[in-house]
């Protein structure tokens, strides 16, 4: 009632504020067009209701202003500033009021209004005189500048010279401290000050203002994308989330600013802006409008310059093209005769460098006539080709020698246009020549390919031989070289089929073969008997436009070589083979020079890339630790002296990808010679990766330990079990025993509760272990089915109320009127319970509080919250372990907490406790709720 008063009052009071400040408000719904009045302003109008429609409240304002301010008003629409000052027909007479507006919003369902106030002012002396001339004379200046800034943008032919002129004149029209452009780039990531103008006494910022994240300025860079101007008579106007600009705009000591965004026709590229220093200004509509207009000639403007400049630097590029470029070109005109038949041309055009490939000055012929250079014999030569590039409408491309340059041009003649002709001259002088020394060198080649000491044979594209070299005719036992041209690859019995298909389809290929000559007595005939050890190589042959035009063989009799290569490399491939699956590695140095050789496995168990010189490594070591690096550095400063002649022991080395994780690698390093005085003194390495051995014996060691805890914990449990089971067995019994003797009726009662109750503690230590048993068997059952965690949660609480030790409160916080999931709601019950349970033993002041929140759309999180002793952190991890119970003073099997998270990690869900010592803790769990 009192609250209702005190409503009543308030607004009592500010009607008589506004009756005594002559002023309302009005909010505006441009979708509507309807105006939504305070009690002032219908009173001052006469009015019945408080809406208005816009068309009625214009027949309020006065005839003679009556168009103008109606127009003005609707340009709220699209205008962030409004004040005018104006005469209405009042309930008593003609007033003067002054309508501003304060803000202006889009509602969910689409609408455009606007908030202001309507305010009595007295009326000003000579008003349709004096301000009217006074805004005509300001619209005026204002109109001239902006012609004046339009004019220049067209005279003027660099935006460096009219832009700043444009600036200052802003700055001196509004008495500003600075005014500037902005552009970003193309990401709108970051933004530079283009252009600033700043009075005189204001700093410059212009150097500050380059590249700047605008990131760093959310607000500002957000309201300029939304093509929304900036106008503020204050900084107290910037928004709540506008701090950054607040600081940024206060060390400038910046009063008022005003800025328009800058658009072209795909994006907002930046913005323009006056800052004013010296004093605050409240911004008016027509100050608005007119900088508005301005900031869009500038951008039209300046895309329109920087667009003819882009024209203005192709066309010059395209000059110096046609200028410089290393071509030849040469413009005909055509002249017809009778008939329309060609009978001559004029050289309209040509560039310099058609006069070096001619040997001619360009002025002996360009703007000359054909028959003026020519013989008659010469010009009805070129007449019949010119006549026939016309007649056929087509292009016509033939060599030309100039006797005066001595030069070799490959020409092309083309018809633009139907009466002329555009002739392009290429210096293929070099060309020429190039093929004159290819010639030669296709001799000399012919004549290597006959005489070059391996096999050589060529083949087409389908495989039929075409040529081969005198020493194949050798390898193979051939007598007649003509006897075995045109056979094919592909049929050759020697040949494995694989290697057959691969050669199709690979560009290059090596292979080595038992080749017998018992086999291809079909194939071709040879004087050689046995066999060979056969090395070959092929590789496809490619013509100018990338087509496969046949392949090369190359063929080496490797009989005696790859029998020696082939016992070396047998045992190489199994040494190393032994080396990869034992990791054992070897190398071999000199360690005066730190020269020497190591196999891939060395690397590899040194933690090094195998390509990595052996330098690089001995005697570096970055990837040893550095406790192992001094050891192995001080065998090698001994083995140098001749003081040491072996080294063995284990060190660490750097996993790769990691900075603190290390292999266990066995070094063994003895001195095979020792020879200083040649420069020598040589040591073999042995290692091999032991980490496999060091991590099974840590996880033995680890196993032998956890046994051992298991069976501490599990003796400890057996103890405390057989002690928790037979208290309150020895109650019931003794209890009950009392129960039959006496005969006090509230002695019974409070036996009988004392039964009841250790009933129930002997049932859940029962429970506990069926439920272990369970869980070790896997055998756990869950029974899904919707509910509502309210209605778990609430019975929890009232049925465990009276449990709670005296001045402890037990809470249920309820989040949402319903939260139904699906799950085994007798499980959760279990485990709330066992959470409830633990707080009400330890805690004996406060409250306990039980319940639930979303972390996120997916999960539930349950929780029960005490005030209790709390749980030490180094505890925190342990408490859900199987026989842990951190108080052996109270009583508990220390399953229940185990068995829990055994519940809730089957469910899918996660369980912890969050606690700090002497404050009470939180025991959660989270549950997906799909």
């Amino acid at each position: 009632m009192s609250a209702v008063s005190s409503h009543s009052q308030e607004s009592e009071r500010f009607r008589r504020l506004s009756a005594i400040g002559q002023i309302g408000w009005w909010e505006a719904d441009f979708t509507t067009r309807d105006y939504l009045c305070s009690e002032y302003v219908c009173n001052l109008l006469g009015m019945k209701g408080n809406i208005l429609t816009f068309r009625d409240f214009g027949m309020y304002i006065r005839e003679d202003y009556r168009e103008r301010i109606s127009r003005e008003f609707v340009s709220i629409e699209e205008v962030e500033v409004y004040e005018q000052t104006f005469p209405i027909l009042a309930m008593h007479g003609v007033v003067w009021v002054r309508s501003r507006l304060g803000e202006k919003w889009t509602t969910e369902d689409g609408h455009l209004k606007a908030f202001g106030i309507l305010q009595v002012v007295d009326a000003p002396e000579n008003m349709e005189s004096t301000d009217i001339l006074k805004q005509f004379n300001a619209l005026l200046f204002r109109q001239h500048s902006v012609s004046n800034s339009l004019r220049n943008f067209l005279k003027d032919k660099c935006l460096d010279e009219v832009i700043p002129k444009v600036l200052k004149d802003v700055l001196e029209l509004f008495h500003g401290g600075r005014v500037y452009i902005f552009e970003y780039d193309d990401e709108c990531h970051t933004q530079s000050c283009t252009y600033e103008v700043v009075a005189k006494g204001v700093s410059p910022e212009i150097e500050l203002l380059q590249d700047t994240d605008t990131r760093e300025i959310e607000w500002w860079h957000s309201q300029i994308l939304a093509d929304k101007p900036i106008l503020l008579n204050s900084l107290s106007e910037l928004p709540e989330n506008a701090k950054q600009e607040r600081y940024i705009l206060s060390i400038q000591d910046i009063k008022s600013l005003m800025v328009i965004p800058l658009r072209n026709t795909e994006r907002i590229w930046g913005y323009i802006g006056i800052d004013l220093v010296e004093q605050e200004h409240r911004w008016s509509n027509e100050d608005y409008q007119w900088f508005s207009s301005l900031a869009n000639i500038i951008s039209i403007c300046i895309n329109l310059r920087r667009a003819r400049d882009e024209a203005e630097r192709e066309r010059s590029f395209l000059r110096n093209l046609y200028k410089y470029m290393p071509m030849g070109y040469v413009r005909l005109s055509v002249i017809f005769g009778e008939g329309g038949k060609p009978i001559d041309y004029l050289i309209t055009d040509a560039n310099q460098f058609s006069a070096e490939l001619c040997g001619a000055p360009l002025d002996s012929y360009r703007g000359h006539l054909a028959s003026e250079i020519y013989s008659e014999e010469r010009l009805a030569e070129k007449m019949k080709v010119l006549a026939e590039i016309h007649n056929r409408n087509t292009y016509r491309e033939q060599d030309e020698y100039f006797e005066l340059s001595g030069k070799t041009c490959h020409c092309v003649i083309y018809s633009p246009d139907p009466e002329e002709l555009v002739c392009l001259y290429m210096d293929v002088t070099e060309m020429r020549q190039t093929y004159t020394a290819l010639d030669h060198s296709e001799k000399l080649l012919r004549n290597l390919f006959s005489n070059i000491p391996v096999g050589v044979e060529f083949y087409d594209k389908d495989g039929f031989l075409i040529d081969l070299n005198n020493k194949d005719l050798e390898i193979f036992g051939v007598k007649d070289k003509a006897s075995t041209l045109g056979v094919n690859f592909y049929d050759n019995p020697n040949v494995p089929m694989d290697i057959r298909e691969r050669v199709k389809i690979e560009d290059e290929l090596d292979f080595s073969q038992d080749y017998e000559f018992a086999s291809i007595s079909n194939y071709y005939e040879s004087v050689r008997k046995g066999g060979i050890e056969l090395y070959t190589k092929v590789s496809k042959i490619y013509d100018s436009k990338g087509c496969c035009s046949g392949f090369v063989l190359i063929n080496i009799d490797n009989t005696e070589r790859i029998s020696s290569i082939n016992r070396i490399r047998d045992f190489e491939n199994f040494f190393l083979l032994i080396s990869d699956y034992a990791k054992v590695g070897y190398a071999k140095l000199n360690l005066l020079t730190r020269e020497g050789y190591a196999i891939k496995q060395w690397y590899k168990n040194m933690g090094e890339d195998e390509d990595t010189p052996l330098a690089d490594v001995v005697g570096v070591y970055d990837k040893m630790h550095p406790e192992d690096r001094a050891r192995i550095l001080d065998f090698f400063d001994k083995a140098k002296k001749g003081e040491a002649t072996s080294f063995k022991s284990e060190m660490r080395v750097l996993k790769a990808g990691t900075l603190n994780k290390w292999n266990w690698v066995r070094v063994n390093v003895v001195l095979n010679r020792y020879d200083p005085a040649n420069g020598l003194i040589e040591l073999i390495g042995v290692n091999y990766d032991i980490t496999e051995l060091k991590e099974t014996e840590q996880k033995l060691i680890e196993a032998k330990e956890k046994a051992e805890e298991s069976d501490r914990l599990k003796s400890a449990f057996l103890a405390n079990m057989s002690h928790e089971i037979r208290t309150p067995l020895n109650a019931i019994v003794g209890f009950s025993s009392l129960l039959v003797e006496t005969e006090d009726s509230e002695e019974k009662r409070e036996y009988a509760k004392m039964v009841e109750e250790n009933n129930e503690l002997l049932l859940q230590l029962i429970s506990d272990i069926l439920d272990l048993s369970k869980i070790e068997a896997g055998t756990f059952d869950f029974k899904f089915r919707d509910f509502d965690i309210n209605t778990l949660c609430g019975d929890l609480a009232r049925s465990m109320q009276l449990r709670v030790k005296p001045g402890v409160e037990l809470v249920f916080e309820p989040t949402l009127p319903q939260c139904v999931i699906v799950s085994d709601p007798n499980r959760l019950h279990q485990v709330v319970s066992n959470f409830i349970n633990n707080a009400i033993k330890f805690t004996t002041t406060g409250s306990i509080r039980i319940g639930y929140d979303k972390p996120d759309e997916k999960h539930l999180r349950v929780y029960v919250a005490d005030t209790g002793i709390g749980i030490a952190p180094e505890a925190c991890n342990k408490v859900f372990d199987r026989f842990i119970k951190l108080n052996s003073f109270v009583q508990g099997t220390g399953l229940g907490l185990s068995i829990s998270k055994s519940i809730i990690e089957q469910l899918g869900g996660k369980i912890g406790v969050n606690s700090e010592l002497g404050k009470g803790s939180t025991f959660w769990f989270i549950l997906p709720l799909e």
